[in-house]
């Protein structure tokens, strides 16, 4: 009995690991869908299609031996039915073309604020609404301060020293201011402040009768005839960009173009979506661009060539990421790789692959599939063999010391 069941063991030892071949009837939509020739998918209503699968040991003819778990084998003939299609991995052009999206914000290198060095009063505001254009030279407000009263008292007695000039300054008077000062020989109970630039009022922080403390801001001086363009670069892109390098401005809401150059690139990233702001000069005489609108943003980034291969070609799993990678007529197996930037469609390959390799870059799910069910399968015939293993080693454990047939005895050396 322990002979025939020995040779049993042996025999389903044996035929499990011989090469087999199966027909396999499945749903190239769906593949972990199986049935019979003639059925459909339940799900999505496809005839399924067969498949030949294949799992070789050391005695296969085929030029490589590889793995069972790990190597998928397909009959050529079924390929293209089930969707697969393949790739040689080369290297591809990143970064000619990046796109953004960008708004119009003032430029703050070229901004004013007018604010005043002493205590007093508004008496005059004829800068007195926000939005208004100053001209270089104009009236802003008119200003009452003991202290700068005083200071032109001082000047006007005798001191006409460069330092009695100097303390006019100091308490804001500008040089318009000093010129009217000195020519009517009198105190200026209400000092007039001119502005020093051309500009937009942006901020207006004063009403006519206020009192203002020292150091207050009275109004904001904005120019606009150059203005920026806040763009928000994927992280991926931004190694493309420098400083210096041009970019096209498309206006939203007027299709017109525009030329800027790139001024600065923040050196933060924007920890919710994941961009790096990238800031835009653009000319602006005519005052067109409007800070707070849209634009789209087309940077003309530099070109670098890298090992790539199509973005749908990786796949991710426990391990990491992989790919297919094809061995020979209708053999597949997986590959782990180290990857880069992805950009257009591509993702670099930084380690892994080389070029030359051929991929699988469609239908790469259904033999990644097949492949984890081959590596199941190959586990538990694996698990089956300790087990059968160690039901033949209990077995003649428990028969040592024993005769086989139990009504035999030994006496004298022989068998009765």
């Amino acid at each position: 009995m322990r002979i025939y069941t020995i040779i049993l063991l042996l025999f389903l030892t044996f035929t499990s690991a011989v090469w087999a071949v199966e027909d396999i009837y499945l749903c190239p939509m769906h593949p972990h869908i199986e049935g019979k020739e003639g059925e459909s998918c339940p799900i999505c209503g496809m005839t399924l299609v067969p498949k030949v699968t294949e799992i070789p040991t050391e005695k296969s003819d085929t030029p490589s031996k590889m793995n069972a778990a790990d190597t998928v084998f397909i009959n050529p003939t079924y390929i293209q039915a089930l969707g697969v299609k393949t790739d040689v991995v080369t290297s591809h052009e990143f970064g000619k073309t990046i796109k953004s999206f960008g708004r119009f914000v003032p430029n703050t290198r070229l901004e004013e604020i007018i604010t005043v060095r002493e205590n007093g009063w508004i008496i005059d505001l004829a800068a007195s609404a926000i939005g208004d254009n100053i001209k270089q030279g104009d009236l802003l407000f008119t200003f009452y301060s003991p202290n700068l009263m005083s200071a032109q008292s001082d000047y006007l007695i005798g001191n006409r020293t460069q330092n009695a000039e100097q303390r006019l300054r100091l308490y804001g008077m500008d040089d318009k201011a000093i010129a009217e000062f000195k020519k009517g020989g009198t105190m200026m109970k209400e000092t007039p402040f001119y502005s020093p630039k051309d500009g937009v009022i942006t901020k207006l922080e004063a009403r006519p009768g206020m009192y203002m403390k020292q150091g207050s801001a009275i109004l904001t001086l904005q120019d606009l005839s150059k203005i920026w363009v806040n763009a928000e670069v994927p992280l991926r892109d931004v190694n493309f960009l420098a400083e210096g390098q041009k970019a096209t401005i498309v206006q939203s809401e007027t299709g017109e173009n525009y030329k800027g150059t790139i001024d600065f690139i923040h050196p933060v990233a924007n920890a919710m979506n994941r961009t790096v702001l990238v800031r835009i000069v653009l000319n602006n005489p005519n005052g067109e661009l409007k800070p707070e609108s849209y634009a789209d943003v087309i940077f003309e980034g530099s070109s670098q060539t890298r090992l790539a291969v199509p973005q749908e070609a990786v796949l991710f799993g426990g391990q990491g990421k992989y790919v297919m990678e094809v061995v020979g007529d209708g053999q597949f197996k997986p590959t782990m790789v180290e990857t880069g930037i992805t950009s257009n469609g591509l993702t670099e390959i930084t380690g892994g692959l080389e070029q030359g390799q051929n991929i699988v870059t469609s239908g790469q799910f259904m033999i990644d599939a097949e492949s984890n069910l081959r590596g199941g399968m190959a586990s538990m015939g694996m698990n089956m063999d300790m087990d059968a293993n160690t039901d033949m080693g209990d077995m003649e454990m428990e028969n040592m010391g024993e005769p086989a047939n139990p009504t035999m005895k030994m006496e004298g050396g022989h068998a009765h």
